[in-house]
Formats: structure tokens, sequence, C-alpha cells
């Protein structure tokens, strides 16, 4: 790579999104190309930071066959979907993070993933879609403030990752307390807090599905052997862990709040069916002696009781009357109403 170029522009339909050499450069070069031969292995004082887009053709090709990588690790970097993870290969260390996917129009439970690579010399990070985290490294590598080591590098990155991931959290947090408030202040069954609990529970669920492994991630690399991690980036990376691990502590307590609270819901409606139903039983045994003496005086045979009585009618609809009430007051004894 020249002298004094420390900045490769982004380059969307090959993959290379952006190099640089650690802590980056204020030098404006957008408007120049570079060729992927000049991507070096940078050096342990100036670390080179490569990004990737791992969708692209070109950039794949490069993982494969001309960065140099251990088959293993290009296959791990390229895998079309991992889970969080950590693991040290020879020298390197290759690690697997994922953070809240905050693009326009992405799925509100959907964690994309982000690659790294990294060795004494040289970064190199992968992602599938646009992360702003890396977006905000970028900024402070123009600036020339992105950190001096990898192990600066990538304490940088999953604090930022950790940092975005919060206010999720919060917003759900939000949600969940809204619905429990509006329950609280009245009984009616509002599907819209249905669904409103049914998503809270599904997204973190699936937060926590990849925070918790992650965590796991951070914590081994916190303790991993490896002198590309200096003892105050250990310190930062456990730091980082418990903020993952609270995170995850917290979806724990917002699934298990919206699966009680869907419970109640269940239960109110249950019981205010149950009250329905119970009422209808009532309505029918009081009817059903009724319906059995009218059915008895409409039968076309001989013998009717007050047939030819001008107040038969009368008389009968009087009878049905007391004895409507007297059924009901004999619920009421039973304890029944």
């Amino acid at each position: 790579m020249p002298e004094g170029s420390d900045f490769i522009p982004f380059n969307a339909e090959e993959g290379l999104i952006l190099a640089t050499r650690l802590p980056g450069s204020r030098e404006e070069l957008h408007d120049q190309r570079r060729t992927w031969s000049e991507l070096d292995q940078g050096t342990p004082d100036r670390p080179l930071w490569v990004h990737l887009d791992r969708t692209k053709e070109r950039a794949q090709r490069w993982i494969r066959e001309e960065a140099g990588l251990d088959p293993l690790v290009s296959d791990a970097l390229l895998a079309a979907d991992t889970r969080p993870k950590f693991q040290a290969v020879n020298s390197g260390l290759l690690i697997v993070l994922r953070g809240v996917n905050m693009n326009q129009g992405a799925e509100p439970d959907d964690m994309i993933s982000i690659r790294f690579w990294i060795s004494p010399e040289r970064i190199i990070t992968l992602r599938a879609h646009r992360f702003q985290t890396i977006v905000e490294l970028r900024r402070r590598a123009e600036a020339g403030r992105l950190p001096a080591t990898v192990g600066g590098f990538l304490a940088a990155v999953s604090a930022g990752l950790a940092t975005r991931m919060a206010p999720t959290v919060d917003n759900l947090e939000d949600l969940l307390d809204g619905v429990e408030s509006e329950m609280l202040d009245s009984d009616i069954d509002d599907p819209e807090h249905r669904r409103i609990l049914a998503t809270i529970r599904r997204q973190a669920i699936t937060y926590r599905r990849h925070l918790v492994p992650q965590r796991d991630a951070i914590v081994s690399l916190a303790l991993e052997p490896t002198e590309l991690i200096a003892p105050r980036e250990r310190s930062e990376l456990r730091i980082i862990g418990d903020q993952v691990a609270r995170i995850a502590e917290d979806l724990e307590e917002l699934r298990d709040r919206a699966a009680v609270t869907q419970e109640e819901m269940r239960a109110r409606r249950e019981s205010k069916i149950n009250k329905t139903v119970y009422l209808l039983t009532i309505v029918a045994t009081v009817a059903m002696p009724l319906s059995l003496l009218t059915g008895l005086m409409g039968i076309n045979v001989g013998g009717i009781p007050l047939a030819n009585d001008p107040w038969g009618f009368a008389i009968i609809a009087a009878l049905l009357v007391v004895l409507a009430i007297g059924e009901v007051f004999l619920f009421r004894w039973l304890r029944m109403l």
C-alpha cells in the first residue's frame, strides 16, 4: 500500500467497503481507487482493518484465495448462517457477533451477524447488512480516532453492539409497561394488547437466543491467553460481557412478564366467558319449566284446563310469572345467583 494511502473508498460492486491502518487516516481519498492486491498484511504497530461485504463474489474470492487464511477460517467467515462464537486458530482469533438490524425495512426481531478475523497485523470484518456500529467506526477512521490495537478495536465493536442493543430492550419494556398499565385501568380485552404481548415475547426470545452465546463468547475472549488482547482491553471486554449478560437477563424478565400478562388476559377472558355461559345456563333453567308448562297447555287433546274460560290466558300467564319469580328466589336462596 503506497505511503499516505491509508483509506480505500467504498466499492459496492466488488464488496470492498473500506480499508485503513489503525488508528485511521484524516486524508480524504474517496475519489481514488485501490486494488485488492494492495490489501497487504499491515504491521503490528499499525494493523490494517479491511471491511468487506460478504455477499459479493469478489470479496468471497479474496477471502478464500488471496487473503492467506486457513480454510477453516475462510469457511467460517463466509458461512451462510452462524451463531455468536469465538475460536482461537493458530495465532489469530475467529469471532462472530450479532447486533440488532437497524436498517430501514428490517424485521423488528432481526439480529444480523458480523464476522471477525483478528491477527497481529490485520483485522478482517465481514457483514451482509449495514451496521451502525461500523458506520460510527468508519467516521472515527476518517478522523484518525480508531483504537490503535486489534484488541481495542474488538472491544470498540463489542461495546457498540451492546450499546445499541440496550435501547431496543428499553423500548420493549416500555411497551410491556403500557400494556400492563392499561390492563389495570380497564377490563376490556383488547386484541391489540394480545398482539403487542406476542410481539414482545417473540422478540425477547429471539434476542436472548443470540445474546447468551454472545455473552459467553465475549467472556471467553477476555479470558483467552493471547497477546492480541492487552490487560486493559480484557477488562473492557469483561465489562462488556457483564453488560450483555444484564441485557440477556432483562430479556428473560421481559419474556416472563409478557407470559404472565398473557396468562392474566387469558384468565380474564375465560372468566368473562364462564360468567356468560353461567348466565345463559340460569336463563335456560328458568325457561325450562315454563316451556314445559306452555307445551302441555298447547296440545290438541280434550280436558285442557281453562280451555273455555275467557280468563284462561291471563291465569296461565300470571302462573308463569309467579313460577319464574319463584325460581329466581330459589336460585338466590341456593346462592346460584
